[in-house]
């Protein structure tokens, strides 16, 4: 639900506009673990994940200009948070691809996920991770943020087919990864009915 903000909010958004650094300071730790719960799922690892946090934090900071009070301030925040996040996303994957036309297969510390040690299992992260970037995304401000795919077709900028598609390729990925562990969890290797 996407309730408006309230005098105090704006308040807080001039202040944070006009530089206070009080009200820098508390809007940073209002929001810092929302951020980062965004930007850790949309990322491929931590690290990526924290720069990127870092990154929304500083643009939300200099966008307090822009608020307004038609939606709450922590949507208004998630969206900033989306936006940073899938461009720097995007310029990690473009320097990626790049790097890759040029150095031998194996010689780049990232690839895909490996399995867990036996007894161990996977976390809603881990599953997520094993998502193309483009999936991911969608599916994570899909399901998790609430967007609709219109928004989220606006934020990424590509067509609703895209995001549609991307979300049933995610759902049907997901399902495959989550019986596969539930497989390799079981004793056997056989899916334990009940």
């Amino acid at each position: 639900m996407n309730v408006p903000s309230s005098g105090s909010d704006l308040d807080l958004m001039a202040a944070v506009a006009a530089r206070d650094a009080s009200a820098e300071e508390q809007l940073v730790k209002r929001l810092a673990g929302r951020v980062r719960r965004i930007t850790g799922f949309l990322c491929s690892g931590p690290a990526d994940a924290d720069d990127a946090a870092q990154a929304a934090l500083l643009e939300i900071l200099g966008s307090a200009r822009g608020f307004r009070v038609e939606t709450s301030l922590e949507r208004w925040a998630d969206r900033i948070a989306i936006r940073t996040t899938l461009r720097l996303s995007g310029r990690e994957r473009k320097r990626r691809h790049l790097l890759l036309r040029w150095l031998a297969p194996g010689a780049l510390p990232w690839g895909k996920p490996s399995d867990p040690p036996a007894g161990e299992r996977l976390s809603l992260a881990a599953f997520l991770s094993r998502l193309s970037p483009g999936r991911r995304e969608a599916f994570v401000l899909h399901h998790g943020l609430e967007l609709s795919v219109d928004e989220i077709a606006e934020l990424m900028v590509v067509p609703t087919g895209t995001v549609k598609d991307r979300l049933v390729s995610a759902r049907k990925q997901l399902r495959r990864l989550v019986e596969r562990e539930a497989r390799r969890a079981t004793p056997g290797g056989r899916h334990d009915p009940g």
